[in-house]
């Protein structure tokens, strides 16, 4: 049991309905406990935990998490409603990128802004293109099924890092001319991916996703796209690059998982939450 797992199942007990917080909190701690004697994660059942807490609030229900399997005792339907965490966070980190161009529109033009604006501006850009997504990417990627622990901690200090130096490094380059101009913006995006591709145990084919972001920032930086978008959407074109990662990604991802074997796809023993 970990300080963070403490503290994510801390947050889903405080987020619970009130009738069922004492019994939650029992049962996962002693998940916790026990996870691994089971061979299971703390962190992945932390935000299995979380989950639960997340998106099932209403109703009397009995969930199963762990695989953050979620079944309704009255439901009509046949199989059971599914919230698998590593989905989530991609989606957070993809939400995220497509904010950054409605955010960049809500922007005062360009001579009007203060300096004040243009700090917030930048905060924002930074947050929601590239520490946000790095966030959420890194804690999908330390809680992949089917890796290895020591791939999945590398892929996600690999993700951290193009995170960081997504930030910093326009920061300390100086201003060049394209090509060039394209190392700033492409090089992160390219090592994020990467590092996504390591924790995911990615086949060699799927290396060949890397041409995705490489192909999205030579379109975004050569401005190849600006002549061809209206003007107004012109913002947008800048979640290109990041909404390519998360593509190439989740397809990279899929050919990881196909090829692996049958055996190698066996899911952890499920903990149930046997909430009233």
């Amino acid at each position: 049991m970990t300080a963070l797992s403490r503290a994510l199942v801390d947050t889903a007990v405080a987020i619970s309905p009130a009738e069922h917080r004492v019994v939650r909190r029992e049962q996962w701690y002693a998940d916790l406990r026990d996870a691994a004697d089971l061979g299971l994660s703390p962190t992945g059942l932390a935000f299995g935990a979380l989950t639960t807490a997340l998106f099932h609030r209403r109703g009397v229900r009995r969930t199963t998490w762990g695989d953050t399997m979620t079944t309704a005792p009255f439901s009509t339907a046949a199989a059971p409603h599914t919230i698998r965490t590593v989905p989530v966070l991609v989606t957070v980190a993809a939400l995220a990128i497509l904010m950054t161009g409605p955010w960049l529109i809500l922007q005062p033009n360009y001579g009007y802004e203060s300096d004040l604006d243009r700090t917030v501006g930048l905060v924002g850009i930074w947050l929601l293109s590239y520490l946000v997504p790095g966030a959420a990417v890194t804690a999908a990627a330390l809680l992949l099924p089917g890796s290895g622990p020591g791939r999945r901690r590398l892929g996600a200090a690999l993700v951290a890092a193009a995170a960081v130096g997504a930030v910093v490094t326009p920061l300390v380059l100086p201003v060049s001319g394209w090509p060039v101009s394209i190392l700033p913006t492409v090089l992160p995006f390219l090592l994020a991916l990467a590092g996504w591709l390591v924790a995911t145990d990615a086949p060699r084919r799927a290396w060949l996703f890397l041409l995705l972001p490489l192909g999205a920032a030579t379109l975004v930086e050569s401005g190849m796209l600006w002549v061809v978008v209206p003007i107004r959407l012109q913002p947008c074109i800048v979640s290109l690059p990041g909404l390519s990662v998360v593509v190439a990604g989740l397809l990279a991802w899929g050919t990881a998982r196909s090829s692996r074997p049958t055996r190698d796809e066996a899911h952890p023993p499920a903990l149930v939450d046997k909430t009233p």
